[in-house]
């Protein structure tokens, strides 16, 4: 569903490279407008918006491979127990990253790019008010592209805040126009808050529920960041108002989705449940390579299915946990017709919408066959479980090689945000609030959604309920069940650094890369019938359990032991200021 004009992607006077990238300012290219030539009307300020919002389309704005590499969403690509990447992958896993890694450069810059697009625009949408242009009969667009531009730079300044530094950054709010304006010292945090919040809030009092076209923000978007800034500060209260404002009107006209075809699929992106959505579009501009950072398509389907520097496969944790989820048995789509027998599904409708799993015989995955068909085989060599999220199983024939020139040009969106989140993390204010029962109500309906067992003691008696009575609490066992599996297992690898920020702030860092090195899993081979030779087929070493059987298998303890031995809470709790910015900015060298 591509209706996203980027057409205008590079139309600005002076570079659009990040903030450390700085010989761009001692440039002219005669193939550019001037910048005071340019910017006229609202009609070039909105071509300016185009460009700001493509600054998403860099996969190192949102960041999201080295996020689960070095969380615990991630093993860095093929081999068992040695990957046998070269590249970032095994960087960011083993928690060896520095300020001179490319991944710490290229969030930073790819961030700073976005700011100084959206400076661009806000600059020139105030020029355009002094000099006469914008009237009564264009102030709401005006105001619209005003909100727009701000929410974008308080966007990419939240994202910075959360990720470098413990939050001490700079503050980017005007285009530079001479090498010394980029020689800016970093703010407090709390500094940061305050501009970023004041952005936002802006956004929030004036966008509308609706977008002004498909992919731009809204007032959703902007009040989802709001509460998640003041969630990660434990303002629980503030973060509340935020969440229920998102869940309760009516207005914002958001749903939990519950067609599974509609989930992670190309025919779902911007359904009821998404907020905001990067949109990737794989027929236009194939010319461009799809390592720039312009290109228009993005290579998380190769990252989670194919060997790579910035690769990510489903770790064993998370499979198993996928696995085992307990299903509802009320609950009619836990079961499918086998020779004409209700029988049960051999897995979760959640697993089989976010991750492979060999057991997965009853989902199609690719057009060739079922998820047990046409999984990649050997768990010592590509493992044992592929995230889908990002691949396009759902409309090509049998892999990410059927994509136009080859597997790096998909064109499937990213959900930066979604409803689902937002039930979360309002749920977690509830437990914090003393409000279990809330809380579980919240966590239920998502649970639902996927036809699982819901939590706690039975309110309907159409579903199953665990019957547990859950305590409330920061440190009760709600709390605990949320931060081990509902919300890693719904918010797997998505968003903005949303697990690396969820145990940072939990203060499970360190705690959770013990239990997962402590751990041990075993993987055998799985033995099932084609759906399409209907013959016996054996895939070797592919199916997680926990005890150890009979068939052959081999031996998983090794998950996390040298993210546990060389990572340093004290240096790698946020991202390092990278090496590229200290020796540029002189600001930073005083």
């Amino acid at each position: 569903m591509k209706r996203f004009n980027y057409k205008y992607l590079i139309i600005l006077a002076v570079g659009i490279l990040g903030s450390c990238n700085e010989d761009y300012l001692a440039e002219s290219n005669p193939n550019l407008i001037a910048s005071e030539n340019y910017w006229k009307d609202l009609t070039d300020t909105n071509k300016g918006l185009t460009a700001a919002y493509s600054a998403l389309l860099d996969e190192n704005a949102l960041a999201i491979a080295t996020d689960a590499l070095r969380s615990d969403m991630g093993w860095p690509g093929y081999g068992r127990p040695t990957p046998t990447s070269k590249g970032e992958s095994v960087t960011w896993y083993s928690q060896t990253y520095n300020n001179s890694t490319a991944g710490v450069i290229d969030h930073w810059n790819a961030c700073y790019k976005g700011i100084y697009r959206a400076n661009q625009v806000i600059e020139a949408l105030n020029n355009l008010k002094t000099t006469g242009v914008v009237t009564t009969s264009n102030e709401k667009q005006w105001v619209q592209q005003m909100a727009e531009a701000r929410f974008l730079r308080g966007l990419f300044h939240f994202y910075l805040h959360s990720s470098y530094n413990n939050g001490e950054i700079i503050i980017r709010d005007f285009v530079p126009k001479i090498q010394d304006d980029l020689n800016t010292p970093l703010s407090t945090s709390q500094q940061v808050i305050t501009f970023f919040r004041d952005d936002l809030k802006y956004a929030f009092d004036n966008l509308d529920f609706k977008p002004a076209a498909i992919g731009r923000a809204t007032k959703g978007a902007a009040a989802t960041i709001l509460g998640t800034s003041h969630l990660y500060e434990n303002e629980i209260d503030l973060a509340k108002g935020y969440f229920n404002d998102i869940i309760t009107n009516s207005s914002y006209g958001y749903e939990l989705v519950t067609d599974m075809s509609l989930l992670f699929t190309t025919k779902g992106e911007f359904n009821k449940e998404s907020i905001f959505e990067i949109e990737y579009n794989n027929k236009y501009r194939l010319d461009i390579n799809n390592f720039d950072t312009q290109s228009m398509v993005s290579p998380l389907a190769s990252y989670t299915t194919n060997t790579g520097d910035r690769s990510f496969f489903v770790p064993a944790w998370i499979a198993y946990a996928y696995k085992t989820e307990e299903k509802d048995i009320k609950d009619d789509r836990n079961y499918y017709l086998k020779a004409g027998v209700k029988t049960l599904r051999n897995v979760p409708l959640r697993a089989s919408a976010m991750i492979t799993l060999v057991e997965d015989e009853q989902t199609p995955y690719y057009a060739s066959g079922t998820v047990s068909d046409n999984i990649k085989t050997n768990g010592t060599q590509w493992g044992f479980s592929f995230y889908k999220k990002y691949s396009n199983h759902d409309i090509l024939a049998t892999s990410e090689n059927d994509l136009p020139i080859n597997r790096n040009y998909s064109g499937k969106n990213v959900i930066v945000n979604r409803l689902a989140d937002v039930y979360l993390m309002q749920a977690e204010c509830l437990i914090k609030s003393g409000d279990n029962d809330g809380a579980i109500k919240l966590i239920n309906k998502i649970r639902a959604r996927w036809a699982l067992k819901l939590i706690g003691p039975s309110y309907d008696a159409t579903k199953t309920f665990d019957g547990i009575t859950y305590t409330p609490g920061a440190t009760g066992t709600l709390m605990k069940r949320l931060m081990e599996i509902e919300k890693p297992l719904e918010m797997s690898v998505e968003g903005h650094a949303i697990r690396f920020n969820d145990l940072r702030r939990w203060g499970l860092l360190v705690s959770n890369f013990q239990k997962l090195a402590d751990a041990t899993y075993y993987v055998e081979d799985y033995t099932f019938v084609n759906s399409t030779t209907l013959k016996n087929v054996t895939k070797k070493f592919m199916s997680v359990v926990t005890v150890k059987g009979i068939k052959p298998s081999f031996t998983v303890d090794f998950e996390y032991d040298i993210s546990l031995s060389n990572f340093n809470i004290a240096t790698q709790s946020y991202l390092p200021i990278p090496y590229t910015e200290l020796t540029t900015n002189t600001a930073l060298q005083k």
